[in-house]
């Protein structure tokens, strides 16, 4: 998730009452929160790097208590000249809480986590939210800002102020909600892609850039609906069948038509694309991309092979492209990842 969302969501957590649990409580979730991100500065080695270590071990299940600690170890420093005893344990435990929230809600998008790192590289992802979820943003920014409209109100009347308390509880019981709503909706979206055949058209006609023209449908092998933003009825649907992949939209609202979206063919196997797929920066982002596609176009200094991810179609048209330059001898001219 964003880092807004992020930091939104250790302040409403220290609002709902783990601010009470140790001096510097707020403090402490609004940095756990965020921490994990720290492997940000492997931006400063390139793209390559950064999608090395991104979302790696500072997100995995035995990283997330060394982020808690170190965090731990900043608030210390903060509040060194304070006169009261500083509560190790306690302000570890709700470190603690804000790690794993993040940890959490990075799972819950298509981009995922590798929790068993070091162990194993596997990704893992919910695939329920959008990157920047703008209904989650707004709930708990409203979480937020309530409590401050009612101090302004009972200020002019001259009533006790609330806490925020209520409002923080009732914004983390919405987040449950939503996540539970979300998962219900993907799984519905499945549910539909794997009802149907592919690769057909009604008339007949073939359209590489629609459908494909086939006397019978192909099963999907593969299924997977991504989130868009904005509407979380509406799903970007992506089909594996034997020949090719499909993208198509998704709405629940309606009947799915099989015959919509586009169609990618899978390229044919060739020594120039399996030269591509062996250079360093192809191993690395196909190690990273879940619905990897491969695209080889014949160029008159050599082959330029392009690897993108059906992933993130819906955020962005040039998200995480891998292109590869080869001469005509497959020998490696150029290597670039870019996000």
């Amino acid at each position: 998730m964003d880092n807004l969302t992020h930091t939104l969501t250790g302040m409403v957590l220290a609002r709902a009452g783990l601010r009470r649990v140790a001096p510097g409580a707020t403090l402490t979730l609004l940095l756990a929160a965020n921490a994990p991100d720290i492997d940000v500065a492997a931006w400063a080695g390139g793209p390559l790097v950064y999608l090395h270590y991104h979302r790696g071990y500072t997100h995995a299940a035995a990283g997330l208590p060394v982020m808690a600690g170190l965090v731990t170890v900043v608030v210390w420093l903060f509040s060194r000249k304070r006169e009261e005893r500083f509560r190790w344990l306690a302000t570890y435990l709700v470190a603690l809480a804000g790690v794993f929230s993040h940890g959490l809600m990075d799972f819950t998008n298509t981009y995922g986590i590798r929790p068993w790192l070091p162990f194993s590289g596997a990704w893992y992802s919910w695939d329920i939210s959008f990157i920047v979820d703008v209904w989650l943003l707004g709930a708990l920014g409203l979480a937020l800002a309530l409590p401050a409209l009612g101090r302004l109100i009972s200020g002019e009347i001259g009533a006790r102020p609330g806490s925020g308390t209520v409002a923080a509880t009732l914004a983390l019981v919405f987040l449950a909600g939503w996540w539970t709503f979300r998962d219900f909706s993907h799984r519905r979206a499945l549910a539909m892609l794997e009802a149907h055949l592919y690769g057909f058209h009604p008339s007949g006609a073939a359209d590489s850039e629609s459908v494909a023209s086939s006397p019978s449908g192909l099963p999907p092998l593969r299924v997977a609906a991504f989130p868009t933003p904005g509407d979380p009825l509406a799903w970007r649907g992506f089909v594996e069948t034997e020949g090719f992949y499909q993208v198509l939209d998704v709405d629940l609202r309606r009947p799915l038509d099989p015959t919509a979206g586009r169609i990618f063919y899978k390229p044919e196997a060739s020594p120039a694309l399996e030269a591509a797929l062996r250079t360093p920066t192809a191993r690395e982002y196909s190690s990273f991309a879940r619905y990897r596609y491969a695209m080889l176009e014949s160029r008159e200094a050599g082959y330029q092979a392009k690897l993108t991810d059906f992933r993130f179609s819906a955020e962005r048209r040039n998200a995480f492209v891998c292109t590869i330059d080869l001469d005509r001898n497959l020998q490696l001219m150029v290597e670039r990842f870019s996000f």
